[in-house]
């Protein structure tokens, strides 16, 4: 059997995609190159419209058998997949570092480690979400019937990811949304295809049948023919222009539609906040993964009795931060992903500078092969620039202070986007009273961006940040519709809303609302449980 991702002479790594259980080659292709030096790391299909209905064929042949499977036993192969993603582990991690340039400890400690607490969350914890749930009805007039609401799958769900978490994000969706029941046409970023294509032999070779799982490579277009292509479901995680234009296409559909989108977070730190520790996480938080993360600190508001000394010391240890290799073990921060995101970055700097920004460390594109950017620290920025409103993405951290909470707050509400933010103080209860205050979907105090991957933890935003949540076992929910199953044992002849209709049915409801009701809001009195006796009996005459 092909393994979909193999090095021809020469090293090369060559990449196929999965259709209906079956790896298939193209002659159109679409190179993948190591943005810390430029250099061709491999080549996969480039998908056109044909391909891509293709696959959704094959999903939704597929899509009844997995279905019909018990729960357990998709999550069982769920299970064998995790092990499988572990045995790898090392070799996954370092294609992760090849094709998107974090540091190695970046590749296995946040995507590797986030893919595999995912699943073991999702193995745990999907059984009694997806479980038939018995239903309680209010009314006695329901006494002797029975009813359970069932999870039905959507059928087939197209996940499109992004390159900056290349292994986490996509498994934690396609796991989902297996476990829902569903089958999936995956399409990864076509920056970063290679980790999507060694991801994908590891889920054929965990045993799922033929067609649950396929895998379509290829650049925007093919993105855009798995959007118009009828899925039932689809889960995407990008941009939130993108987003937007995705929702438009899909408007006409009434498509299920989860999407994680772009963030501005916010770091608040207040007087009293953990200094050492604060600092260290203001520098991660803004410089992992060469600031390339939806949850990175983009803002940072600190009160005004702490910025002078908080400025000196990020700035400090700003300037010392590694650029360098992902590969090389003192290495903290590497490359941006391609010349367009290093360009995008380095243009909302010089306009902050424009505005009468000041850079006390980086501000600019290193010298020499890959697309590496200096760690930045600008203070004095304009609140209304691009630096402090679109997202940046990118290893720069705008400083500024701030006079009382009510204005902190305003700052940091103050953004088209609410994804995430952070809240540094030595007073947890005040840190979750102002965490509450915060228009984002995740709040954390004294850390930050550490719950993706969590199943018990809801991942999503607010405003332009995207649309539900994911990245956890609720997400089940929006991975299912809801079947109501109602049974009655048969033993009245007729119900009193069945017909014939008449004078004396009409005094009998007339009679049942008031003896219902008869003792306040639904708590149901003697003589209406009498009188529902009696309605049975008259039934069955």
């Amino acid at each position: 059997m092909n393994e979909g991702l193999f090095a021809p002479a020469g090293g090369v790594l060559r990449g196929e995609v999965l259709i209906g259980g079956r790896w298939y080659d193209k002659p159109e292709r679409l190179e993948s190159r190591d943005p810390a030096t430029g250099e061709l790391l491999g080549t996969v299909p480039l998908c056109n419209r044909e391909d891509v209905a293709l696959a959704v064929a094959e999903a939704r042949r597929a899509a009844p058998g997995w279905a019909g499977m018990p729960v357990r036993g998709r999550l069982d192969l769920l299970e064998v997949l995790a092990r499988l993603l572990h045995r790898e582990g090392d070799a996954l991690a370092s294609l992760v570092t090849y094709e998107n340039g974090k540091p190695l400890q970046e590749s296995l400690a946040v995507d590797l480690q986030g893919a595999l607490d995912l699943l073991a969350g999702l193995v745990r914890g999907a059984g009694p979400r997806l479980r038939p749930q018995r239903v309680r009805t209010s009314s006695p007039l329901l006494w002797g019937k029975s009813h359970r609401l069932h999870r039905v799958p959507l059928g087939v769900v197209g996940v499109i990811s992004p390159w900056n978490l290349p292994l986490a994000i996509p498994v934690g969706q396609i796991a989902l949304a297996l476990a829902a029941g569903n089958t999936v046409v995956f399409k990864p970023s076509e920056l970063a295809p290679l980790v999507a294509a060694k991801l994908s032999t590891l889920i054929q070779r965990a045993g799922l049948p033929a067609g649950v799982f396929n895998l379509v490579t290829g650049d925007r277009d093919t993105g855009a023919f798995l959007v118009e292509s009828g899925v039932d479901g689809l889960l995407f995680t990008g941009s939130t222009s993108t987003g937007r234009k995705i929702l438009a296409a899909l408007a006409g559909r009434l498509t299920r539609t989860q999407m994680e989108l772009g963030g501005k977070d916010a770091f608040l730190v207040l007087p009293d906040a953990p200094f050492e520790r604060t600092v260290n996480g203001a520098v991660w938080n803004g410089c992992f993964g060469s600031g390339q993360v939806c949850s990175s600190s983009e803002r940072y508001y600190v009160h005004r009795s702490l910025y002078p000394r908080f400025v000196e010391a990020v700035t400090e240890r700003v300037a010392r931060l590694k650029v360098g290799s992902g590969f090389d073990p003192e290495t903290q921060v590497g490359p941006m992903i391609s010349e367009a995101q290093r360009d995008k970055v380095h243009r909302q700097v010089q306009e902050a500078v424009a505005g009468g920004a000041r850079v006390l460390c980086g501000g600019g594109p290193l010298s020499g092969p890959g697309f590496f950017f200096a760690p930045t620290v600008l203070v004095d920025v304009p609140p209304g620039c691009n630096l402090m409103r679109e997202e940046t993405f990118g290893p720069v951290l705008p400083l500024a202070p701030y006079d009382d909470l009510d204005q902190a707050v305003a700052l940091c509400n103050d953004s088209p986007y609410g994804l995430s933010a952070s809240v540094w103080t030595a007073d947890l209860h005040a840190g979750e009273a102002l965490a509450r205050r915060l228009e984002v979907g995740s709040v954390w105090v004294n850390d930050a961006s550490y719950t993706h991957g969590q199943a018990s933890c809801p991942w999503g935003g607010v405003k332009a940040s995207g649309v539900g949540r994911t990245h956890w076992t609720g997400a089940l929910d929006e991975l299912t519709t809801l079947r109501l199953v109602g049974m009655d044992r048969g033993r009245a002849a007729r119900e009193l809303w069945w017909f014939p209709y008449g004078k004396d049915g009409l005094e009998l409801a007339r009679a049942f609302r008031e003896l219902l009701w008869e003792r306040g809001l639904g708590r149901v009195g003697p003589a209406a449980r009498v009188a529902v006796r009696l309605f049975r009996v008259r039934s069955a005459s």
